[in-house]
């Protein structure tokens, strides 16, 4: 027997999902250990191995795949904990890291502070060189500048170094030699060029990626080389794949060489589950949210796609490089409730996470969250948690719930239903935000949940989004991790080459992108892939003439790409300008900017499948549960996820109870099981 294993770090729950080859799951959370984030992946895999009858030594020999979604270096940036670094760059261009592109994220907030600088300016060092935008050298590299600039780096204690330079794009040389000559200098410091992190044009976005980059290398090396020991030394006798905002995975010294890569990670996978199980349904538009116990997260699948975006930020530090474009609120099972100054009832953004967590895990949290909610109003079971491990006091959620309500003149029973109502309307309106207000009918959408909270809410939501089809995969509690399982090796490169469409460089874009593409070939070979499980994908980023911002559009993959599929790629400009913006400039030329290669090595997938024979699955009894259209307590089936199989169907209310999620189906509402085991909602949308 072997196995595939998806950890994702998550600020309450560390969660595995184990994949046998036959395709079936094993599903495990561990508490997360905020200081020692290892140490949860310690301890997981330790009973992990325990509950499938191995030594955790026995059982890694067994892993044939070990991929891991982590939180560390979001973190770094968050909590700004990060070591000293130094920045070299074009001399006079020192402060680009402040005065960025002359707008505020916010640009109408005049109480906005301003976001802490990663470097400090006196290691904001400028350095005589120059290179024009077609590469030639204006002014020569000043190596004893470099060396001057080496020497206050290493005065003042720098643990790494970015280098940016202006045009580098066009002539990486002085870049290249400038590294060279930091490293010579500064022997133990890891030292990173801006043009090897984004090839791309706009100097602040290049030199964020390089900072974020260098900010990020000493604690993220760290941690992942630990793990990455740890693991040879336990059985597995390799490294694992880390999984990237792009939506697949790298090894360590892939991540390590583009660091920015690896921030927000985990959520990223989430995309992989609705790509693997759309694609056996025909199902091409879903909505994917995962809500765990701090945050909910939500994504779109447009044309069996992820949407991906390049104005990703984390902490108002653009990012640069192309990610899956996941918004992120404060609601999640942890999000505590609270009156505000004006009377009103409100929840999150706040969050008791693991530790305390909700007043129910009697851990010294006392204030009333969603998960102490979903226990008053019924939903959740106190002693089923985590399948039995954890028993829930829910005298301690009714007396958090009563304090809160008390102060706007509801019971504790009131109080749980507002308080789910409200951290309902939060994630409508998230949920909105990255489709209604951007022009997509989300009715013509399927809606898939995950995450260990997200079943609560999923149905409901859906109900309020007239969305008539939910899904809710059985790995749900786990959902990124159990994407990690499935997701493919994912390497991106990017090239420049500026032209119209009018009149294009065809022979120098035919360069770039086939280089590229050998390239990132041989990257996939050398780890394993053969052809037929590599998929080489190009793209554009166009413009009109004039615009500031840019569109990603795909290019049609050719060995030789001639001017046909330029011409194609215009098409695709045309329309996706439409599709975004409502209108478009056919008559007018396109201009192309960077040129990108995509190279995946396509994963196994899972496979085991059952037979759809029709079926009412055994009830595992009923209890009192709040019924929101009655406003009351009202008795309500229970089932277990493990007794529903392939075919299984019944009609709510009804609340599916598992190790790791709770599920609620309102009154009306259809379930199935489909052959995969994914549980299927038909809402009744009407209600």
């Amino acid at each position: 027997m072997s196995y595939r294993i998806g950890v994702d770090i998550g600020g309450t729950f560390t969660d595995f999902s184990v994949l046998d080859q036959n395709g079936k799951a094993f599903l495990w959370k561990e508490d997360s250990d905020p200081v020692f984030p290892a140490q949860a992946i310690q301890r997981g895999l330790k009973a992990v191995a325990r509950e499938l009858g191995h030594t955790t030594e026995e059982f890694l020999k067994k892993v044939s795949l070990f991929v891991h979604g982590t939180t560390i270096a979001t973190n770094l940036l968050i909590q700004r904990n990060g070591p000293r670094i130094g920045l070299l760059c074009t001399e006079g261009f020192r402060d680009i890291l402040y005065t960025r592109d002359a707008f505020k994220p916010d640009r109408y907030n005049l109480r906005m502070p301003y976001p802490e600088p990663l470097v400090d300016r006196y290691l904001r060092l400028g350095v005589k060189e120059r290179v024009n935008k077609d590469g030639d050298i204006v002014t020569a590299l000043d190596e004893e500048g470099v060396r001057d600039a080496a020497k206050t780096m290493r005065e003042a204690g720098v643990s790494s170094v970015a280098v940016a330079f202006l045009w580098s794009i066009a002539n990486p040389t002085h870049e290249h030699r400038a590294a060279e000559i930091l490293r010579e200098e500064l022997p133990n410091v890891p030292v990173l060029c801006a043009v090897d992190i984004l090839p791309e044009i706009r100097e602040w976005e290049r030199t964020s990626a390089a900072v974020l980059s260098a900010y990020m290398l000493p604690g993220v090396s760290s941690y992942l080389r630990e793990l990455e020991s740890s693991l040879q030394e336990s059985g597995y006798g390799r490294g694992p794949l880390i999984m990237q905002i792009n939506g697949g995975v790298a090894s360590v010294s892939e991540i390590l060489r583009k660091p920015v890569n690896v921030l927000a990670s985990g959520p990223a996978a989430a995309p992989a589950v609705a790509t693997h199980i759309g694609a056996s349904r025909d199902m091409e538009d879903i909505v994917v949210i995962d809500m765990g116990g701090t945050s909910l997260d939500v994504c779109l699948l447009r044309g069996g796609r992820p949407a991906m975006s390049r104005e990703i930020s984390v902490d108002m530090q653009p990012i640069g490089v192309p990610g899956v474009e996941v918004l992120s609120v404060g609601a999640g099972g942890g999000s505590i409730a609270w009156v505000d100054s004006g009377g009103a009832l409100r929840v999150g953004p706040q969050s008791a996470g693991s530790r305390p967590g909700p007043a129910a895990y009697d851990a010294g949290g006392t204030e009333p969250t969603v998960t102490d909610a979903n226990i008053v109003l019924g939903y959740l079971d106190p002693e089923a948690f985590l399948g039995g491990r954890r028993v829930l006091r829910d005298d301690l959620s009714q007396a958090a719930l009563e304090r809160v309500g008390g102060k706007v003149g509801l019971n504790a029973l009131e109080a749980a239903a507002g308080v789910v109502r409200i951290v309902n309307a939060n994630m409508v309106a998230a949920i909105q935000a990255v489709s209604v207000q951007r022009g997509i009918d989300i009715r013509k959408y399927a809606l898939m949940s995950g995450g260990g909270a997200g079943g609560l809410h999923a149905v409901a939501l859906a109900r309020e989004l007239r969305v008539p089809h939910v899904i809710i995969p059985r790995e749900a509690g786990t959902l990124c991790a159990f994407g990690m399982t499935v997701t493919d090796v994912r390497y991106d490169e990017t090239g420049v080459c500026h032209t119209y469409s009018d009149n294009p460089d065809v022979d120098e874009v035919n360069q770039i992108l086939t280089s590229l593409a050998d390239s990132l070939r041989a990257k996939l070979r050398a780890e394993g892939f053969t052809d037929e499980k590599i998929r080489i994908e190009f793209f554009a980023d166009a413009r009109y003439s004039g615009q500031v911002h840019q569109l990603t559009i795909p290019v049609p993959y050719a060995e030789k790409v001639t001017g046909s599929q330029i011409a194609e790629a215009v098409e695709n400009f045309h329309s996706e300008h439409k599709s975004q913006y409502t209108y478009n400039r056919p008559t007018i030329a396109v201009e192309f900017l960077h040129w990108r290669v995509t190279g995946i090595g396509l994963a196994g997938s899972r496979t085991a499948i059952g037979k759809n024979e029709p079926s009412t699955p055994p009830k595992r009894g009923s209890r009192l549960a709040y019924d929101f259209g009655s406003r009351s307590l009202v008795e309500t089936a229970v089932y277990h996820m493990d007794d529903l199989a392939p075919g299984s169907s019944f009609v709510g209310p009804a609340i599916i109870q598992s190790s790791t999620t709770t599920v609620i189906i309102g009154a009306g509402d259809k379930l199935s099981v489909d052959p995969d085991y994914a549980l299927a909602v038909d809402v009744n949308v009407d209600i």
